[in-house]
């Protein structure tokens, strides 16, 4: 189904980070995603752990009577909804509209995290600054013959971080198994860096519109002091092209990572919000 989506996705420019194909076939099997299509729009619902809800249609045209009806008569809420999408609700006694923000995206300009000038970024250069007096390392770029080179690294971090026991982080690590496992299949840009020839931090992205690169994966050793922003910055050097913005989705409501994503200074937190029967 990659093409179908590739095609409306062309057609839509999507900001939310969840709307590429690589994002909905690697989270499929944890969503539980059913797909279909009515009135020229291609539907995604959700059944997991027995709750179901809809994510936003997919196509061109009017979108709000499409999402009443759904909602109305399947009794179940859209979730995930763009800002300008939701806004199509408020006053309307018969929806309730509620903000998700541990599911909102952080929007960034290109240039700002390449450059990093200005005291705000002080901590951040300082942090690279670090990183590099203590170690030698090499930038290598993924491909679909190295790819799997990640997975080792994949398991420490999540050893180090509990995943386990954590249930999004255990989830998370299912949908970057098939991003790397699949690496060769999908329009990705990636890379990692190694240490003493251990992989030790890994940058997985791809475009969501002709403006804006997503990032899917950003990990790093945590024992290793500047080294999370050392691969962000020189992934955004290396690779990032010419996007203009860069997406770095959602905190999930983990107090650490909206507190390391704010320290990036967002130009824009884009908002999604969950629409209901009142």
């Amino acid at each position: 189904m990659k093409a179908l989506f590739d095609e409306a996705f062309l057609k839509t420019q999507p900001l939310i980070s969840e709307f590429t194909f690589t994002n909905l076939y690697c989270w499929k099997d944890i969503y539980k995603f059913y797909v279909s299509s009515l009135e020229g729009f291609i539907l995604l619902r959700s059944g997991n752990a027995g709750i179901t809800q809809f994510f936003p249609p997919i196509g061109t045209g009017s979108i709000k009577p499409l999402i009443e009806k759904l909602i109305k008569d399947t009794k179940n809420p859209f979730i995930r909804l763009p800002g300008e999408t939701a806004n199509l609700f408020e006053g309307n006694n018969s929806f309730k509209v509620q903000l998700d923000r541990d599911n909102s995206d952080y929007l960034y300009k290109t240039e700002e995290l390449k450059l990093l000038k200005g005291k705000k970024y002080d901590a951040k250069r300082n942090q690279i600054k670090k990183f590099k007096s203590m170690y030698e390392y090499e930038y290598v770029k993924l491909n679909s013959s190295n790819a799997g080179e990640c997975l080792d690294f994949e398991e420490r971090w999540c050893l180090v971080k509990d995943c386990d026991n954590i249930e999004g982080l255990n989830k998370e690590r299912q949908a970057i198994r098939e991003i790397i496992n699949n690496f060769g299949y999908f329009n990705l840009i990636g890379a990692f860096i190694k240490v003493k020839g251990s992989i030790c931090a890994v940058a997985i992205g791809e475009k969501l519109n002709p403006n804006t690169l997503v990032m899917h994966v950003l990990k790093a050793d945590p024992n290793m002091q500047g080294l999370y922003q050392v691969v962000l910055n020189d992934f955004l050097l290396n690779d990032c092209g010419s996007f203009e913005y860069i997406n770095l989705e959602q905190d999930l409501g983990v107090i650490g990572l909206r507190q390391a994503k704010l320290s990036y200074h967002p130009v824009r937190i884009i908002e999604k919000y969950t629409v209901s029967l009142a």
